[in-house]
């Protein structure tokens, strides 16, 4: 003979075998339902905190590289300011001094320098200044 708690068991779970569209008791959800939105939500926190910026910023520096003309300063990944001397596919030549030229691949070029004799503007507490 079967313990009766044992025997209600066997006809709970016959019960539930026979009608697979009740949900269990409780309203408990399923793991990986209760583990998937957390990590939807970090995909998407990441993405709009990391990835995003990051892809923003390479669009605007390959459109900047890509823009380089011959007479454009620019310092490179070192640190060396130099003035475009020559274009060519991926190869630029700058002339660091007078007389003095050195070729270097396009991508180590870290910005496209403004011209110095323009008028600067400076940021202060009471707004923007132009310095003369």
């Amino acid at each position: 003979m079967l313990h009766p708690a044992l025997l209600l068991l066997l006809q709970d779970a016959a019960g539930q075998a026979s009608n697979p569209a009740t949900p269990p008791a409780g309203g408990a959800t399923s793991p990986l339902s209760g583990m998937l939105l957390p990590l939807l939500l970090c995909g998407i926190v990441f993405y709009f905190l990391v990835i995003g910026p990051e892809r923003k910023q390479r669009k605007k520096r390959d459109l900047m590289l890509k823009n380089i003309a011959k007479g454009d300063k620019v310092m490179t990944t070192g640190g060396l300011y130099a003035t475009v001397a020559g274009v060519s596919d991926d190869v630029l030549t700058l002339q660091i001094a007078e007389g003095v030229r050195a070729r270097f691949s396009r991508s180590a070029v870290q910005t496209v320098v403004e011209d110095e004799s323009a008028p600067a503007e400076k940021v202060t507490e009471t707004g923007v200044e132009k310095k003369k």
